[in-house]
């Protein structure tokens, strides 16, 4: 649905987008993930028409961006990071004169804008001004707007910035329900926890350049990383034996034992149900937990620094 090779932008000297390459396919959503700067933001504007590219070539649904811009503007919904709505206006009537800009008869319309607030669960809300929304409630409704014109593909440009982690959760379940109604879902975001619950692909964009894409888990995997169970036994319990028994396990890397706590480092989940299954069986556990690898290890292991 996406389709974006050899992509440049430069300002001048400056070079914002170096030379990215991605594919985003029909029906998922993909993340590009990436710090403030790096690039996220100008590939969005380049894919909307709000930007020429430098060099390189960026299409939606088949169609150049550069030589459709009216065509694709059809194709796509966009949820833009600034929030712009006339405060003047009720939530409804903004939604309403949005979809006339789209070309949208006035009586299929009002049936669209109802179903935009009802599925945002803002209707009890249409008659407020945006202003007197809550954060979480605002994105929502730029979410929304985008869903109006039935787009095939959906553009979310950091959804969930400056949001408290509770309504951050909220926009997320938002986004879910995106995929399950069939769209495709470019989102931008430098939040890891967002785009590891949320995507079914990453790319990892720094200095305007990709330097890794994938799954989460296949990213993960990059790190060559142990998942670590981090078990607490009971005191009358714990013995010599039980690491014994562990070391013999095919995929366990390590068993430090100290007192009467273990922790257990194997290469998959596979492992560990092994190994919980194996202990279960022989010992009491008070308490387990597991320690996977992170995007966040991911993107320090690539780039020697955590997200900025």
């Amino acid at each position: 649905m996406i389709e974006v090779e050899n992509l440049v932008k430069k300002f001048g000297d400056a070079t914002a987008v170096d030379g990215i390459s991605f594919k985003v396919r029909k029906g998922e959503i993909f993340g590009f993930l990436g710090p403030n700067g790096a690039g996220k933001t100008t590939t969005i504007n380049i894919l909307v028409g709000l930007s020429l590219p430098s060099s390189g070539i960026a299409k939606i649904a088949g169609l150049d961006v550069t030589k459709h811009p009216i065509g694709i503007r059809k194709r796509l919904g966009i949820a833009a990071q600034a929030a712009y709505f006339d405060h003047h206006l009720s939530i409804k009537d903004n939604l309403f004169y949005h979809g006339l800009l789209y070309g949208l008869p006035r009586k299929e319309l009002k049936k669209r804008v109802d179903t935009a607030l009802q599925w945002s669960k803002l209707e009890k809300y249409r008659n407020k001004k945006f202003h007197q929304l809550s954060g979480g409630m605002q994105r929502r409704l730029v979410v929304a707007r985008a869903m109006l014109s039935d787009p095939e593909i959906l553009l979310l440009d950091e959804p969930t910035t400056g949001l408290d982690p509770q309504t951050r959760r909220q926009v997320w379940e938002f986004i879910k329900n995106l995929k399950e109604a069939g769209k495709t879902v470019l989102l931008t975001t430098h939040y890891m926890e967002e785009a590891d619950l949320l995507c079914d692909r990453i790319a990892i964009i720094d200095h305007g350049r990709i330097i890794a894409s994938g799954t989460p888990n296949e990213l993960k995997k990059m790190l060559d990383k142990n998942i670590v169970i981090d078990i607490t036994l009971n005191p009358e319990v714990a013995g010599d034996h039980i690491k014994r028994d562990l070391d013999i396990i095919s995929g366990v890397n390590y068993v430090r034992m100290e007192s009467n706590r273990i922790k257990i480092g194997v290469v998959d989940d596979a492992i560990v149900e092994q190994v919980l299954k194996s202990l279960i069986i022989r010992t009491k556990i008070s308490e387990i937990n597991i320690i996977r690898p992170t995007l966040d290890d991911v993107f320090l292991h690539l780039t020697g620094r955590e997200i900025r």
